[in-house]
């Protein structure tokens, strides 16, 4: 059975039954067919109107008024809520400072309210406004800065940019860097890195004789290595490198689809190839199978190399190349994956022949690459 729809003109008879009349409210309800719960909430919204006096023309007008008042007030703050989301909005996305955001919005919303609002008083304002406008900079510096951004793949910050443009004869601070950056719109890219695992105590298999002591003072003197895994859609694909410790120069390298032996002894026997170094070299790695093989350490002391090991678990003392793996996967591939072996080789060896050993700034050889360290003290 459905729900009654009620008229008030009944609801009112009902009550009057009860208030007027002297009826128990129960023989009402069954009189009229209500519910028991209904007729005495009826009954209690009549007393307590009853109770209020009649509002008079003046009342009426004045609550009218607070009304437009509180609608008036809504509206305000929807607009101080957009203002604040826009100039925060911009500020985020670094298009200038917080009186240049002030000034691009001037023609949307009044001046004074955005200085209220945000805090910033309007003489700061006004005696920003009131300066010249800089110039911007030069296209050729702007092309620079655009290039230097697209060749280390959006990884240089301002510290970096400002090096690079100094070695190309600009006279460019970290700060002017930045300033360059956020006009060109150019945002370094923040990728996910690594978290190493924890050591699990001692178990040397060739002795620490590196002991992260990572500055042999001079070149071919401690050389280290390592291997890490790239993705492809072809599956797993396997770089093993060799880095010169003194000028952080990677001077030989492997890849592979299998991380085997061979793997590791390519890459070795590039670098020695390409270095001739002396006998007393020392080669330094972490407890990984390949340079635990029985055929690999042969070969070290086939060619006069003395080697040393990280302790178990502790990759903390083979930073260098781990860092090197680190900046690699950051900066150069990043998120993306790569469609077979061949392009991985190709873009990982152009990385390491080209953009690492004779472009990259380096923090540990003087800011400056590699090959360009090397150089410039032999």
């Amino acid at each position: 059975m459905g729900r009654r729809n009620l008229t008030d003109e009944f609801k009112a008879e009902a009550v009057q039954l009860v208030v007027a009349q002297g009826y128990p409210i129960t023989k009402a309800c069954e009189a009229l067919g209500v519910g028991d719960s209904a007729l005495r909430r009826w009954v209690a919204q009549w007393r307590a109107q009853q109770a209020e006096p009649p509002r008079s023309d003046v009342q009426i007008q004045r609550d009218q008024r607070r009304i437009r008042e509180l609608e008036a007030r809504v509206m305000e703050l929807e607009r101080e809520r957009e203002i604040l989301k826009k100039v925060y909005g911009l500020l985020r996305q670094g298009n200038g400072s917080l009186l240049e955001v002030i000034r691009s919005l001037k023609k949307a919303w009044p001046v004074s309210l955005m200085c209220r609002l945000l805090k910033v008083p309007r003489s700061s304002y006004y005696a920003f406004a009131a300066r010249p406008p800089k110039p911007g900079a030069s296209p050729p510096l702007l092309k620079a800065v655009r290039q230097i951004h697209s060749e280390s793949r959006s990884s240089y910050g301002s510290r970096r940019m400002a090096q690079a443009l100094q070695q190309q004869g600009y006279a460019i601070g970290r700060y002017r860097a930045r300033s360059l950056m956020r006009e060109a719109q150019l945002a370094v890219a923040r990728r996910r890195t690594h978290r190493y695992r924890k050591a699990e105590g001692e178990a040397l298999i060739a002795p620490n004789l590196l002991e992260r002591q990572f500055e042999p003072g001079a070149i071919n003197r401690v050389w280290a290595g390592d291997i890490t895994y790239v993705r492809t859609r072809q599956g797993w694909s396997y770089l093993a490198i060799v880095m010169d410790l003194h000028s952080r120069r990677i001077v030989g390298w492997a890849f592979a689809l299998q991380a085997d032996t061979e793997l590791v002894i390519q890459a070795l026997q590039q670098a020695r190839q390409k270095r001739r170094p002396a006998a007393g070299l020392m080669f330094h790695s972490d407890q990984g199978c390949q340079y635990t093989s029985e055929r690999f350490v042969g070969d070290l002391k086939a060619n006069g190399i003395v080697q040393s090991m990280s302790r178990k678990g502790n990759c903390w003392d083979n930073a260098v190349v781990e860092r090197f793996f680190r900046s690699l996967k950051s900066e150069w591939i990043g998120e993306q994956e790569y469609g077979n072996h061949e392009l991985a080789r190709r873009d990982i060896a152009g990385y390491i022949a080209d953009f690492y050993n004779y472009r990259r700034i380096h923090s540990a050889a003087n800011n400056l690459p590699p090959v360009r360290y090397e150089t410039s003290i032999y």
